[in-house]
């Protein structure tokens, strides 16, 4: 994960030149002119650090600080300010700043000062930055999405039970895009262990062998390439929470070293002869029926009974269709800011629309749907014709009525395009994947059975490649640990 820095300087040639040097050094870089782009912006992205010129068009330096610790101490600010500036810079680290930095500006100490800053917080960067990247999601102080689900009230006021605790183990259940992995970072945000790492993996995302390292870690020369110790995500984790998104993808094996955490808190890395002894939270999530699963003999049912100490199931968007015009509302509102729009509103019409919709991608489907619309159209309204909803399902029953008919079609004297029958079934195929992947080549691959290359010379030969996934945004050669849920 990038770290993020937003330059503010109203000299162009300044932003410039500090974008590049820090793009250089692999930063995710932003900048703005004035202070009031800025907290806009702060708004919207996730910020690490802030590189901030002290005299600025529309405000001081000083009144920026101000503002950006309001939205989020945690964010480190470094003051840029000319060397008669000096006494107004220390006064600006009192307030909250980290350092600064005098201009002209040395490029190696404002590198120094920038490393300095950033280093030693990565697991704090990543939790406020998942806790950021859901804050459109979230509201009030238990930190949920808004509902006027019962359901959902149900589960809100479990939640603030057992965040209080910071000890019991959770089962979070729910369809692929209803949020589960935002309720786990709500419950670590509200619980005792919200000043101590939270970290998330993505059971399916890895093979078998290089999840357990992950999980686990391992010795210097434990197998092949192994040619240093590694630190698992579960001392990494350390008094924090660890999130297992899509739990029920994991091996018999593993889920068997899983067993001896919840029980005794302690284990030993790939390679390791030594116990070591944990305190994690375990927050564990799937969109499987974990049931079903060990009545096949897939899931240990020990493991299965150990995970549901608290069980919570979220609702699809479909079964509680009354919350789809508040959270239309919420996200209109989130990407008018963000794009700088005129949205006054949603017409009757596109509610109405909205609420038809069986949304199979749940939340994150129609949080894709404002997205797009927004950015694309122009206001005051937002009009049925604005929006473009999936139409995957009815593509699935199109395919199937296809698939069915030509199987059972007697095959004519003349013969079949075998070639080209095939070949069209597994470009939709492909295409589908692809999308539903949201533009991630390796999850497509995994949802075809294919390995990347394979992937890609099918994407290539279809022209998949050049279609956009469902985000609207591409993705492609992205490989996340995380995943979205």
């Amino acid at each position: 994960m990038k770290p993020s820095i937003l330059v503010v300087d109203d000299q162009e040639a300044i932003r410039l030149f500090l974008e590049a040097t820090l793009s250089e050094q692999d930063y995710k870089v932003l900048t703005a002119a004035n202070g009031t782009d800025a907290l806009r912006l702060l708004a919207s992205e996730a910020v690490d650090l802030v590189l901030l010129d002290h005299m600025l068009p529309d405000m001081t330096g000083t009144e920026v600080l101000a503002g950006i610790k309001e939205r989020d101490p945690g964010i480190e600010v470094i003051i840029i300010t000319a060397f008669s500036e000096t006494d107004t810079a220390v006064q600006a680290m009192k307030l909250g700043a980290r350092d600064y930095v005098s201009k002209p500006i040395n490029l190696q100490q404002l590198l120094r000062v920038v490393s300095k800053a950033l280093s030693g917080g990565t697991a704090a960067r990543r939790h406020r930055r998942a806790v950021h990247d859901h804050a459109d999601l979230l509201t009030g102080q238990s930190g949920v999405v808004p509902s006027v689900a019962p359901a959902m009230h149900e589960i809100y006021a479990t939640v603030r039970k057992i965040s209080i605790s910071g000890a019991t183990t959770v089962l979070i259940e729910g369809e692929s895009g209803v949020g589960k992995d935002v309720l786990a970072h709500v419950i670590h945000a509200n619980s005792p262990r919200v000043d101590y790492p939270f970290l998330e993996i993505n059971c399916a995302s890895l093979p078998e062998t290089l999840l357990e390292s992950e999980l686990f870690g391992h010795e210097k020369g434990a197998f092949t390439d192994a040619s240093h110790q590694k630190l698992g995500l579960l001392e990494l984790t350390n008094s924090g929470t660890l999130f297992l998104d899509e739990i029920g993808e994991m091996s018999l094996s593993i889920q068997v070293k899983l067993l001896r955490v919840l029980e005794k808190m302690n284990f030993r890395r790939v390679g390791g002869l030594e116990d070591i002894n944990v305190d994690v939270r375990l927050i564990a999530a799937t969109n499987r029926d974990l049931a079903q699963l060990v009545a096949t003999g897939r899931f240990r049912e020990d493991l299965y009974y150990r995970l549901k100490v608290v069980q919570l199931r979220i609702p699809p968007l479909r079964e509680r269709r009354e919350d789809v015009a508040g959270l239309a509302d919420h996200f209109l509102k989130i990407y008018n800011e963000q794009f700088g729009k005129n949205f006054r509103g949603i017409a009757q019409e596109t509610y109405e629309l909205f609420k038809e919709d069986p949304w199979r991608g749940n939340i994150r489907e129609l949080r894709n749907v404002m997205e797009r619309a927004v950015l694309l159209e122009e206001g005051p309204v937002l009009l049925p014709e604005h929006v473009q909803l999936d139409t995957m399902g009815e593509a699935d029953d199109e395919l199937s009525r296809v698939i069915a008919a030509a199987l059972r079609a007697p095959l004519s004297p003349e013969g079949v395009d075998l070639t080209a029958l095939t070949g069209s079934l597994e470009a939709e195929l492909v295409r589908r994947a692809y999308v539903e992947a949201d533009g991630n080549q390796t999850r497509a691959a995994r949802l075809l059975g294919l390995n990347r290359d394979k992937l890609r010379y099918r994407l290539k030969l279809y022209a998949i490649d050049r279609l956009q996934p469902k985000s609207g945004k591409e993705k492609q050669g992205h490989e996340k640990q995380g995943h979205e849920e």
